[in-house]
C-alpha cells in the first residue's frame, strides 16, 4: 500500500471519529425538570397562548380609547360642473316667478373636529368586559402551561418505564447466556438432553426479541416525548433519571375541596366566563340609555369662478356643542339581545354547576385512583423481588443439579410476569399522580418538587 493510501486511510478514520465524537457531544441528557422547563420555553404553542394574552392587552387599549377624545380632519375641493337652480315663487319679489343658480364654480371647504364622550354607560361596561377578557387569556396561558407540563411528564415517564423494562430485560438476558453456555457445555459432554438444551435457547432468543421490541418502543416513547417538549424530532436525547430516583412514595390527599376549587384554573375560567355573560347582561341594558357627548369643530370654505383665486379667500367659522344621541325604538332588536344575553347567564350558571360537579368527581376519582395504584405498585414490587430471588434460586440449583428444567423455567415465567405487572403498575402510579396533580390544579407544585 502506498503512503498516499495510507494517509488517505488515516484522515478518512480520523474523520469518522470526529463525527462520531460530535454526534455523541450533541445527545442531551434530559431529566424530567428540564424536559418541562425546555417545553414552557420552546413548545410553540406556548407563544400562541401568549400571543392571544398580549391581544387581549391591546383590546383593553382599544376599549378605553371610547372616553379619550377623538380628532378628525376633512377637506374639500369642488369643481361644480352644473349648478343648481332654485326658484323664487311669483309674487314675494317680483310678479312671476324668479329662477336663480347660488354658489360659484369652485368651492372648497376644510375643518377638524374634536368629539368627548361624556357619558356612555355600555362604551364603559365594553372597557370591563375587555378587562375580564384579558383575564380569561392570561389564565388561558397558565392553563395551557399546565398541559404542556402534563403532556410533557406523562411521555417521559412512558419512556421511564420502557428505560426500566429494558434494564429488567438485561439481567434476564445475562442469565439465559449464562444458562445457554453451561446447557451447551453440559450437552456436548452428553449430561442433558437436547430437548433441555433448546428450550433454553428458545426462552435466550425470546428475551433477546423483546428487548428488540422494547428498545423500539423505547425510541417511540423518546419520539413522543420530543414531540411535547417541542424538540426537532431529529434532535438526540436520552432521559437522565431511572425509576430508582423518581418519587414513588404516597401522596397526602387533600380533602379542602374549596382550595381545590381556587386552584383549578378551569374553576377560576369559570367564573370568570360568568362575569362576562353578566356584563353583557348590563352592556345590553345600557343600549337603551342615551349617550351624551361634546364636539367642537373649526373650519373654512372659499369660494371662486376659477380653481387658483378659489384657493386663497377663505371664510373661517367655528362651533361647540353638546350632543345627545336617545335611542327610541329599534325595531325589537335590543329587546331581542338582551333577551338573549340574559338567557346566555342562566346557562352559564348552570354550565358552572355542572362543571363544579365534573371537577369534584375528578378529583375523588384521581384520589381513589392513587390509593389504589399505590397499594398495587407495592406488591408488585414485592412480587419482582420474591420471583427475582426465586429466579436466582432456581438458577444456582439448576446449574448444581438440584432441580429440574421445569421447575427453573416455571420460575423464569413468574419472574416475567412479576416485571410485567411492576412496570404496568408503575406507570399507572406515576400517571396517576399527574392526574391528581393536574385535577387539583397543584401541578405547578409538582414542578417545583422536582430536582
Amino acid at each position: 500500500m502506498s503512503i498516499y493510501s495510507v494517509s488517505k486511510c488515516i484522515l478518512t478514520a480520523l474523520t469518522m471519529m470526529i463525527v462520531s465524537f460530535q454526534a455523541r457531544s450533541q445527545d442531551q441528557t434530559l431529566s424530567l425538570k428540564s424536559c418541562i422547563e425546555y417545553t414552557l420555553q420552546h413548545h410553540p404553542n406556548g407563544a400562541i397562548y401568549k400571543y392571544s394574552a398580549q391581544s387581549a392587552a391591546q383590546k383593553v387599549r382599544e376599549s378605553k380609547a371610547a372616553f379619550l377624545p377623538s380628532v378628525s380632519g376633512s377637506i374639500g375641493l369642488d369643481y361644480n360642473l352644473k349648478l343648481q337652480t332654485n326658484v323664487i315663487p311669483a309674487g314675494s319679489f317680483s310678479p312671476t316667478e324668479t329662477k336663480l343658480q347660488l354658489g360659484n364654480k369652485f368651492s372648497n371647504s376644510a375643518s377638524i373636529q374634536a368629539d368627548q364622550n361624556i357619558y356612555d354607560k355600555s362604551a364603559a361596561l365594553g372597557i370591563k368586559t375587555s378587562q375580564v377578557n384579558k383575564e380569561v387569556a392570561e389564565l388561558t396561558v397558565s392553563k395551557e402551561n399546565e398541559t404542556l407540563v402534563f403532556n410533557t411528564a406523562t411521555s417521559y415517564y412512558q419512556a421511564l418505564t420502557y428505560k426500566e423494562k429494558g434494564r429488567l430485560l438485561k439481567e434476564s438476558e445475562k442469565q439465559y447466556e449464562a444458562m445457554v453456555g453451561i446447557l451447551k457445555l453440559r450437552y456436548e459432554q452428553g449430561v442433558v438432553k437436547k430437548s433441555e438444551y433448546d428450550r433454553a435457547r428458545v426462552n435466550y432468543n425470546n428475551v433477546q426479541s423483546e428487548i428488540l421490541a422494547n428498545n423500539s418502543a423505547y425510541a417511540l416513547a423518546i419520539n413522543t416525548l420530543k414531540n411535547h417538549m417541542g424538540l426537532d424530532i431529529d434532535k438526540p436525547i436520552t432521559i437522565a433519571d431511572s425509576i430508582n430516583n423518581v418519587d414513588v412514595s404516597q401522596l397526602s390527599l387533600q380533602k379542602n375541596s374549596g382550595l381545590i376549587n381556587n386552584n383549578l384554573i378551569d374553576y377560576q375560567i369559570d367564573q370568570k366566563n360568568l362575569d362576562l355573560k353578566s356584563l353583557d347582561v348590563r352592556q345590553k341594558k345600557a343600549a337603551f340609555l342615551p349617550v351624551l357627548s361634546l364636539y367642537a369643530k373649526y373650519g373654512g370654505t372659499a369660494f371662486g369662478t376659477e380653481f387658483v383665486p378659489a384657493l386663497t379667500h377663505w371664510y373661517d367659522y367655528s362651533v361647540v356643542g353638546l350632543k345627545a344621541t336617545i335611542p327610541l325604538f329599534s325595531g325589537f332588536k335590543k329587546q331581542s339581545q338582551l333577551a338573549q344575553s340574559e338567557l346566555n347567564f342562566k346557562s352559564q350558571q348552570l354550565t358552572n354547576k355542572l362543571n363544579l360537579q365534573t371537577y369534584a368527581l375528578n378529583v375523588e376519582n384521581a384520589a381513589t385512583e392513587i390509593t389504589s395504584t399505590y397499594i398495587n405498585l407495592k406488591k408488585n414490587k414485592e412480587n419482582l423481588t420474591l420471583a427475582k430471588e426465586m429466579m436466582d434460586a432456581s438458577t444456582v440449583e439448576y446449574r448444581e443439579g438440584t432441580t429440574t428444567l421445569s421447575s427453573l423455567l416455571d420460575a423464569d415465567y413468574s419472574y416475567k410476569e412479576a416485571r410485567t405487572n411492576y412496570t404496568t403498575t408503575l406507570l399507572d402510579y406515576l400517571n396517576a399522580q399527574l392526574s391528581y396533580y393536574k385535577n387539583t390544579g397543584t401541578i405547578t407544585e409538582f414542578v417545583n418538587e422536582l430536582k
